[in-house]
C-alpha cells in the first residue's frame, strides 16, 4: 500500500504561492502538469531546450492563467538570485 505525503506537496503549494511564483493552488498545479508534460514529451516553446531560467519562466508563464508579470513581481520572486 502507498503513502502520499500531502503536507510535504501541500507545502511546496504554500511556498509557490507565497513567492508569488503562483497565485493560487490551481495555478500551481496547471504549471507543475505543463512542465511536466512539456519535459517528458521532449517539447516546450518552439526553439526552447530548457537550458536556462529564461526558458523554463517563458514556459510556465505560458503555461497557465497566470498572474502577469510585472517587474516588481519579478524582483519579489527571484529576489537576490545570482543570475
Amino acid at each position: 500500500m502507498g503513502y502520499t505525503r500531502i503536507d510535504y506537496y501541500e507545502s511546496i503549494v504554500q511556498r509557490h504561492i507565497r513567492s508569488g511564483r503562483a497565485s493560487n493552488k490551481n495555478e500551481v498545479i496547471h504549471q507543475a502538469l505543463a512542465l511536466l508534460d512539456a519535459v517528458t514529451q521532449g517539447q516546450g516553446p518552439a526553439g526552447t531546450s530548457f537550458r536556462n531560467a529564461d526558458e523554463l519562466e517563458a514556459l510556465l508563464v505560458s503555461a497557465s492563467p497566470a498572474t502577469p508579470m510585472t517587474a516588481g513581481r519579478k524582483a519579489r520572486i527571484y529576489g537576490k538570485l545570482k543570475r
